[in-house]
């Protein structure tokens, strides 16, 4: 089952605001309804938050992961947070840590698409998820990154497939990359960012293997 399959697995995502990352081209439509449009299209977002789109598929009625309560959601395979559990449990949109990991952030928005590799090969398509996730606090060193999510096939659990990473904070903390917005094109994600110099810069990735790492291109 791709509870399984899963384990050790990470996956791909799509989304604006918040604070590092590295991406390479132009991302998509974060409305606070999370609703996903054909092929994903870029919006304008405000300075201080983000914009997110994604492709919505056959699986998009039956795949339930729109239902997912994001502020509140148990995710597994998350290590991004930096958590040593199998499971980031977040409460009001963080894990409450003293170096939280806050799951979208300054009103960020998941977005929907079909574009995680099911398991097994004939398992039935269903949605996923790229959401963004920022580990550290506010007006402090900061990272961002862009997590893939997917349903169990029993549709309980909610798992991480290999991040995108923001790029790293300034040396001394105070300035962070931000994702202004995201989509998600075919399997591929796009994103525009803010970079450290206030710049703001179009990037895209891949998926370079069937572990569901991520290459910029």
């Amino acid at each position: 089952m791709r509870d399984e399959l899963l384990i050790g697995m990470a996956l791909s995502l799509t989304f604006a605001t918040g604070c590092t990352s590295s991406t390479d081209s132009l991302g998509g439509d974060a409305a606070a309804s999370g609703s996903s449009s054909g092929s994903g299209s870029l919006t304008s977002p405000s300075a201080s938050s983000a914009s997110a789109t994604g492709t919505s598929g056959s699986g998009a009625e039956t795949s339930g992961i729109r239902q997912t309560d994001w502020p509140n959601a148990v995710i597994r395979k998350l290590s991004f947070c930096g958590e040593s559990d199998d499971s980031v449990t977040f409460r009001d949109g963080s894990n409450g840590f003293d170096v939280p990991c806050r799951i979208l952030p300054e009103g960020a928005q998941p977005v929907y698409a079909e574009f995680i590799v099911e398991e097994p090969a004939n398992a039935p398509s269903t949605e996923d998820a790229l959401v963004l996730v920022e580990l550290g606090n506010p007006n402090a060193a900061r990272r961002q990154a862009l997590v893939p999510v997917q349903l169990s096939d029993d549709g309980t659990s909610r798992y991480a497939w290999p991040v995108i990473l923001g790029d790293d904070s300034s040396a001394s903390g105070d300035q962070a990359m931000t994702f202004i917005s995201y989509q998600v094109v075919g399997e591929h994600v796009e994103a525009t960012v803010r970079n450290l110099d206030g710049s703001t810069e179009n990037r895209r990735w891949r998926k370079y293997n069937g572990s569901g790492n991520w290459e910029r291109y």
